[in-house]
């Protein structure tokens, strides 16, 4: 619960009593209608006796409010994840010295998915300027793992970054992913780029670091393929998109530090955008 990319009902009155409290079932009904979500008054209910008897919520009169010793445990928890996974110094360790390459491989193109995002949002959090830079030939991570690159974006935002990404393709499923950025936090253009002269490699920039992720011939054809033979959400041929992206595959992320070759590939970025990075 509260935890997971997937939201439940739990996790929506959860969040909802976080932002307000005191508030009767009419109410929170209301608020649940307001993001989109629609519960019968039963259900409602049935979830927030569960939350009490876990110890999350308590009742007072008519109105539902977070316990505090709840609250107070999540305080907790949130803040030795944030000593352990955002200020601790170990995570500096899986970044390379200046002119050093990382390499990690992959058979699974979502656990390398995962992977890719963890890193940038490692780079994102020590950086100063927090300005990403990317290139994609297709965002195919959109279109199997939608809620958590909703996460990742929002992830970005709260950190305070900003993305600029260059999409190669134009496809209908290319720009199916357009609904899904933030203008405040992602720059994009579906622009024809000098990356597109440099083969179908995936590229990031932030600051002295270039990651570079590399996929092997074979897979690189079939999202393609998939990409250019797709015209709706409603024809996608999931026994492909399942066999592509379940299925075994050759990859690999490349994490280097090595500012003259970052300051290049910037180069091109400010040239198509038109803004010094």
């Amino acid at each position: 619960m509260i935890l997971q990319t997937y939201k439940n009902i739990e996790d929506y009155l959860v969040e909802i009593l976080a932002e307000e409290a005191n508030l009767n079932v009419s109410q929170i009904r209301e608020r649940l209608t307001q993001i989109g979500k629609k519960y019968t008054i039963q259900a409602i209910y049935k979830v927030l006796k569960n939350l009490q008897e876990g110890g999350v919520v308590v009742k007072i009169n008519k109105c539902y409010s977070l316990r505090i010793p709840w609250a107070l445990n999540l305080e907790h928890l949130s803040n030795q994840i944030r000593a352990t996974y955002l200020e601790s110094p170990l995570l500096a360790e899986i970044l390379p010295d200046i002119n050093k390459k990382e390499i990690w491989h992959f058979n699974n193109l979502l656990r390398l998915n995962d992977f890719w995002s963890q890193i940038l949002l490692i780079l994102i959090k020590q950086s100063k300027k927090k300005i990403l830079l990317g290139y994609n030939p297709h965002p195919w991570f959109h279109l199997v793992q939608t809620k958590q690159e909703e996460q990742y974006i929002k992830s970005i935002n709260l950190a305070r970054g900003k993305l600029y990404l260059i999409i190669g393709g134009r496809t209908y499923l290319d720009k199916w992913v357009e609904k899904f950025f933030d203008k405040n936090t992602v720059a994009h253009s579906f622009g024809r780029s000098v990356f597109e002269e440099k083969g179908l490699d995936y590229i990031n920039v932030i600051d002295d670091y270039i990651l570079t992720v590399k996929l092997d011939g074979g897979t690189t054809k079939e999202i393609d393929n998939l990409y250019k033979n797709t015209d709706s959400i409603e024809k996608m041929n999931l026994h492909n998109v399942l066999k592509i992206f379940n299925g075994k595959v050759k990859a690999g992320i490349w994490l280097e530090k090595n500012p003259q070759k970052a300051e290049k590939i910037k180069g091109r970025f400010t040239r198509f955008f038109g803004i010094k990075f």
